[in-house]
């Protein structure tokens, strides 16, 4: 190109240049009103098209005017400019005489979103310099969860304390920074799910697309169309790391607990240009998760199968309605267990049980509950019930019962392997029936209380009725049976009767024992893995599981020197049990010191 012609290109640049923007107005309008429909058709096909179609949309949206402005400027320069001003229509004309102006606001505009870009690189170099080499054990965990994504490339885990929420950061030096809270504050496995989300933006080269994305923005920051379509597609992208996570967790409701767990920190703060789990919409995120068999059923089915789970999530994390009706306080499970407002914030957490208690044993009031008046199967917590009717006979705690055929259930088997004929103390049976939840030492109580198993069931359904339980029933003593039946709101009844009971408050609060079998001790461990734990100070514990009742749990337990009573049943597994009592353990610490 010759001298003389570069000043022309350069005088035809800032025209060219405005007519390019201002043509990609109406374009990115129109753009917009074919992506709308689009994306909602897409909405039940799963999060990589809605990703797909935004990513191509964003792409188009900066074709268009760099389009337009290479064929203005094509040819001899001005040569495809339109006719001089005077040729024009009166409005263009008057159009056509801001154009420098424009030109000057837009780069102005544009040199402020760079400075922007530009800050936001920085501080990511200055959180890569901040940030601790991450435990050895860590490292390790990542380095594994890394090849089940199928991921090459080294990754390195480091932390910093003031983040809210684990980051990926780096193109091709990929660094996950974990906020050092977490690593004491959340459960392995759903901090693992958190590290398994970000090695998926990681596999993904979001790092890359997310700069790509920021640098349109900052070109075409004018559009409302082009932030709603990066907005979707930040959305979007969550959703598919989500998605690739819980496939190599083979677990998505793990996924979903840590997603919510981490939406309950405050603290921190999570940079936009890096990759967070907490970035997206957390409600639509948890429903893909939950729900995943919406993605592939047809729109009409899909829809209203996402509105029930959102419906019932919502349900979940929303106070529960009280008596008249207003948010805040519970309604009464029972008469003797009264509905006050104290500690309302418990009342957000979602539990993977479908029924449950927790009670302030203090001022009686109920914290929090979930569907906590349905009589559902115990499994056996039944043998809350069982010790107690034991230890009200008076029988001699040292006189040797054997163990007889009619004990074994080949449904149930013995958790303490006793074999048939082997000889234990009734305070053996009484520890093994309580401890390692085993079901001959229970029928053996049952078997030598005086008139036998069936009168021992009748004295259990006795006491029940003593204790004013209108929803409980027993059938067997070791809660084998779908029969045996209760209620959140009344096994927190139970628990509250057998603590009165010494032996049981100490020996269902023991973390391991040993317990005389043949002349022999033999080591036995609690069901209950949180009883020990650090953390815990458990006064009284039973576990329990059967096909029909989940995984079930109650507890009495301390915290700021408190009494409180847990109840949890039907669960789905007990890890998920564990994590429906930690997170409400966390909660209730987190209350009492704040």
């Amino acid at each position: 190109m010759s001298s003389l012609a570069m000043p022309g290109l350069l005088q035809s640049l800032v025209p060219a240049l405005g007519w390019a923007l201002l043509n990609f107005v109406w374009q990115g309008l129109i753009l917009g009103l074919l992506a709308w429909p689009t994306l909602a058709l897409l909405r039940q096909a799963g999060p990589r098209w809605r990703y797909a179609v935004c990513a191509w949309s964003l792409l188009i949206c900066l074709g268009l005017p760099l389009a337009h402005l290479a064929w203005m400027l094509s040819g001899e320069a001005g040569s495809r400019m339109p006719s001089p001003v005077g040729a024009l229509p009166a409005w263009l004309q008057a159009v056509a005489t801001h154009l420098p102006a424009l030109v000057t606001a837009w780069s102005f505009g544009v040199m402020l979103m760079a400075l922007r870009l530009g800050v936001g690189l920085a501080w990511l170099g200055r959180l890569r310099r901040r940030a601790g080499p991450a435990p050895q054990a860590w490292q390790q965990r990542l380095d594994a969860l890394a090849l089940r994504l199928g991921l090459c490339r080294k990754v390195t885990l480091g932390l910093l304390p003031d983040l809210s929420s684990p980051i990926t950061l780096g193109l091709l030096r990929p660094l996950v920074l974990l906020p050092t809270a977490l690593l004491s504050g959340m459960p392995p496995p759903l901090l693992e799910a958190l590290l398994a989300h970000e090695l998926a933006h990681v596999r993904r080269w979001d790092y890359l697309a997310n700069l790509l994305q920021s640098l349109v923005e900052s070109l075409l920051f004018f559009h409302p169309v082009v932030w709603w379509l990066s907005g979707q597609m930040r959305d979007a992208r969550e959703e598919v790391a989500d998605e690739l996570a819980a496939q190599a967790l083979d677990d998505p409701r793990r996924m979903a607990t840590a997603l919510h767990e981490l939406s309950l920190q405050q603290a921190g703060f999570a940079p936009r240009l890096a990759m967070s789990a907490s970035g997206g919409k957390l409600l639509q995120r948890l429903e893909r998760l939950l729900a995943p068999q919406a993605q592939t059923a047809g729109w009409k089915i899909a829809l209203p199968a996402l509105l029930v789970a959102a419906t019932s999530l919502w349900m979940q994390t929303q106070p529960s309605l009280g008596a008249n009706g207003r948010t805040g306080q519970p309604a009464p499970v029972s008469a003797s267990l009264p509905s006050l407002p104290s500690m309302p914030q418990l009342l957000q957490l979602p539990v993977n049980a479908r029924h449950m208690l927790l009670l302030d044993e203090s001022s009686g009031a109920v914290l929090m509950a979930k569907d906590a008046d349905a009589a559902v199967p115990i499994a056996s917590i039944t043998k809350l019930m069982t010790a107690m009717v034991a230890l009200d006979a008076r029988q001699d705690l040292d006189e040797q019962l054997r163990i007889e055929a009619g004990d074994l259930s080949a449904r149930k088997p013995s958790a303490a392997h006793l074999a048939i004929g082997a000889s234990i103390s009734r305070l053996s049976a009484l520890k093994l029936t309580l401890m390692p939840s085993d079901n001959r030492a229970a029928a053996t109580l049952a078997r030598n209380y005086a008139g036998g198993t069936p009168a021992f069931v009748q004295a259990m359904q006795a006491k029940a009725h003593s204790l004013g339980l209108t929803n409980t029933r027993f059938v067997d003593p070791a809660g084998i049976l779908a029969g045996n039946v209760s209620s959140a709101a009344e096994v927190a009844k139970i628990a509250a009767a057998a603590a009165r009971y010494p032996e049981i408050a100490r020996i269902s609060s023991e973390q391991s024992a040993r317990v005389g079998v043949d002349g022999h001790a033999r080591a036995v461990r609690n069901t209950n893995p949180l009883v020990g734990d650090l953390g815990w100070d458990i006064k009284l514990s039973k576990t329990g599981y059967t096909g029909a009742a989940g995984s079930c749990l109650t507890m009495r337990i301390n915290s700021g020197g408190k009494p409180f009573t847990l109840v949890l049943l039907n669960a789905d597994d007990s890890a998920q049990r564990q994590l429906d009592a930690t997170r409400i353990r966390d909660r209730l610490a987190s209350l009492r010191s704040s």
